[in-house]
């Protein structure tokens, strides 16, 4: 993971890293700034998976199963121009969980072809591919979501990683 870090994370300051035996990483970054800016220029992975950022909070809790609450970027493809308010966007994203950030070229409207946005969400419940959008002006329509990942929960296991396959269900 410290090769990782100093190879992608070039753009931040040195940061410290530690490994708890349960499978977590603790980075702690030399400033908010550079914080956000890992968790707003993700999504991240290693070998194909992802890894999960979440900032620290005082409640973490080490021994608690695999968190179900965790960020992932949703894009909103092809988002009306009056939709694209701080206040529009965290509405609209609020529909599939709690937005966090706003990705860097939503914000500076660099690329408007599709808004991004950092969403908590829980993995237990289904994520909508569509949403219901009043937009400024009282119209209201239908918001396609996307997900740059989209995490798999297995109902029986009661984890991540995996669904249960639909012969099981079955059964």
């Amino acid at each position: 993971m410290r090769r990782y870090v100093d190879l992608k994370w070039i753009k931040i300051a040195n940061s410290d890293l530690f490994m708890h035996e349960e499978g977590y990483f603790i980075i702690k970054f030399q400033s908010i700034d550079d914080m956000q800016k890992i968790l707003c220029t993700g999504p991240y992975t290693i070998n194909n998976r992802p890894i999960i950022l979440k900032p620290w909070t005082a409640d973490f809790d080490f021994d608690k199963e695999f968190p179900t609450d965790i960020p992932i970027w949703i894009k909103l493809p092809k988002l009306l121009m009056n939709c694209w308010g701080i206040n529009s966007l965290s509405r609209i994203a609020s529909a599939t969980g709690i937005p966090m950030y706003v990705g860097e070229c939503t914000a500076k409207q660099i690329r408007v072809s599709y808004a991004r946005m950092l969403v908590e969400v829980n993995v237990t419940k289904p994520l909508p591919d569509q949403v219901e959008v009043n937009d400024p002006s009282g119209r209201v329509f239908q918001q396609a979501v996307s997900y740059d990942w989209k995490p798999m929960f297995c109902e029986k296991c009661q984890v991540i990683g995996h669904e249960l396959s639909k012969d099981i269900e079955k059964e």
